[in-house]
């Protein structure tokens, strides 16, 4: 970390929003350059916490110098940067930040992203057989992705199946709504959701969309199996025509009279409620 110096018993301290490591990290909250340096970028202690706990991989802790004394018993020296407000300002996007922001690696152990989908292997065991997964298809609002995440890590979801189309599960508005669920949920991102729908009917899962239709069934009248997987799509628009007929079926939640559709993330709750019943994954 050449890029700075010592001040009044800082690790490193940073003083200019010039410098390479501020522009660097700065730059993160575009996702072009996300990809390019395979990093990403989140605030507030609570996360940083869950990263460490989950064996993230921190690159960098920028501190703001008024907090320092608050948190430096709590951070590795050895990757901590202090910076005064106005230089921690260029790189954070929280509207009353905490003055902790950190730089991580993605988390490739977890998270994939694939053309074709063929996770399901033809010699897995039983059990694995019987993995609770969850698809999700254009959901643009990182908001909506960042709750379905943390939702499918609180209610047990194995693997998360989500289109490339999707927000980015980086973006730091997503980040911030899984809270801290980023860091242990299993991801997979695919290009061809339809070919993931494929491969899931093939080893003899049925895969329902949550779409209304004049074949839609209520939810509260089909038999959730352990190999059922619910698919959830668009904020605004649902899903695909094609992608629904690649489905086994397609299901509706019940709502009073006159209401408006459900919030994806809300509908994607209550699906994967229904599916943790069947699992028993907090017995």
């Amino acid at each position: 970390m050449n890029t700075t110096h010592d001040r009044n018993g800082y690790p490193h301290f940073i003083t200019s929003r010039a410098n390479p490591l501020i522009v660097s990290t700065a730059s993160l909250s575009e996702k072009k350059y996300r990809d390019r340096k395979g990093c990403f970028s989140f605030e507030g202690m609570k996360l940083y916490r869950e990263a460490v706990a989950s064996k993230v991989c921190i690159e960098h802790i920028f501190v703001r110098e008024d907090v320092y004394e608050h948190f430096s018993d709590q951070l590795s020296p050895n990757i901590s940067v202090v910076v005064p407000d106005f230089v921690y300002n260029k790189m954070s996007g929280e509207k009353s930040p905490e003055g902790i922001l950190c730089v991580a690696k993605y988390i490739d152990n977890l998270h994939k992203r694939v053309k074709i989908y063929d996770n399901v292997s033809d010699k897995c065991g039983e059990t694995d057989r019987n993995k609770n997964y969850f698809m999700v298809s254009a959901v643009r609002d990182p908001g909506n992705l960042g709750t379905i995440i943390r939702n499918a890590n609180a209610l047990g979801i194995d693997e998360l199946i989500i289109s490339a189309d999707c927000a980015d599960i980086y973006n730091p508005r997503t980040v911030r709504a899984a809270m801290g669920a980023l860091f242990r949920q299993k991801i997979t991102v695919c290009c061809d959701i339809i070919s993931a729908v494929s491969v899931l009917r093939d080893r003899g899962y049925y895969v329902m969309a949550a779409a209304l239709g004049p074949s839609s069934v209520s939810i509260t009248d089909i038999d959730v199996s352990l190999r059922t997987c619910f698919l959830v799509g668009n904020e605004g628009h649902g899903l695909d025509s094609k992608i629904i007929g690649a489905c086994s079926g397609s299901i509706i939640i019940p709502m009073r009279s006159g209401s408006e559709s459900l919030n994806a993330a809300a509908a994607a709750a209550i699906l994967m409620w229904e599916s943790a019943k069947k699992h028993g994954f907090n017995e």
